[in-house]
């Protein structure tokens, strides 16, 4: 999960999916895929999770962001 800032300077926040075993190296990953403030890796996914998601070593998805996430924004489609 990275925190980030809109251009209004709204806080807000972009939970991604990351194909790297290592938890520093993922959230690396993730923050250089947006303009983030800060980030934690909140939880692991199993190899199982990871193939349901298409995602391959090394790849990066956007999972919910302040658009999306259905518990902060009501779910909306973009």
């Amino acid at each position: 999960m990275v925190a980030v800032f809109d251009e209004g300077g709204n806080f807000g926040h972009v939970t991604y999916a990351v194909a790297i075993l290592n938890a520093a190296d993922a959230i690396t990953a993730a923050m250089n895929d947006c303009s983030g403030e800060a980030a934690t890796a909140t939880s692991q996914l199993s190899e199982e999770e990871l193939r349901d998601l298409g995602l391959d070593t090394g790849e990066v998805l956007v999972l919910f962001d302040n658009k999306t996430d259905p518990i902060t924004s009501g779910a909306r489609l973009n």
